[in-house]
């Protein structure tokens, strides 16, 4: 996102920096633009656009520049993939409620996992390489900053299990 540029996905070269410009992102974020992951043997960048509104969940590829939106109105981001199922995962927001969910291949559904209390958000998810653990940032409502990793497993059976964690304090 520069100034007097439209906020878009692009492909910078590693030999001389020139960007070839993907997809424009509507309704981009602030400071971040929008939730990005990637699946590397497909070659898929998903993305979200309309992202001040119900952010919808776009899948974009990458060699041919072709996009399909894949769920509109979704509330989802903080995406992450998963390579060893290609499932996506993210954060879905709605009534204050930050809610772990799951969105499996072919991206036409999603399904809830956990949703925490009111007044904790849940932000920068990643999955670990083996799919097995999952960790996020916390912000809780007094302004701690907290990092959780979970196992994957027991966030399918939906009863979450910290594996580790470390409470950064106020922030």
């Amino acid at each position: 996102r520069y100034p007097g540029i439209v906020a878009h996905i692009g492909a910078s070269s590693l030999e001389d920096g020139s960007v070839r410009r993907l997809e424009d992102i509507k309704g981009p974020m602030i400071y971040r633009v929008t939730s990005t992951a990637f699946d590397p043997d497909s070659r898929t960048i998903f993305y979200t656009s309309d992202n001040y509104n119900y952010r919808d969940l776009v899948a974009l590829d990458a060699e041919t520049g072709e996009s399909e939106l894949l769920l509109r109105d979704a509330r989802i981001g903080e995406l992450v993939f998963n390579a060893t199922d290609r499932s996506l995962w993210g954060v879905r927001h709605l009534n204050g409620i930050a809610t772990i969910v799951r969105i499996p291949y072919p991206y036409t559904e999603w399904n809830q996992l956990h949703s925490f209390p009111y007044g904790e958000i849940v932000y920068d998810m990643d999955i670990s390489p083996d799919g097995t653990l999952l960790s996020t940032s916390f912000g809780e409502i007094n302004g701690d900053q907290s990092l959780r990793v979970f196992t994957v497993d027991s966030l399918l059976e939906g009863e979450p299990k910290i594996a580790t964690s470390f409470n950064f304090g106020l922030a």
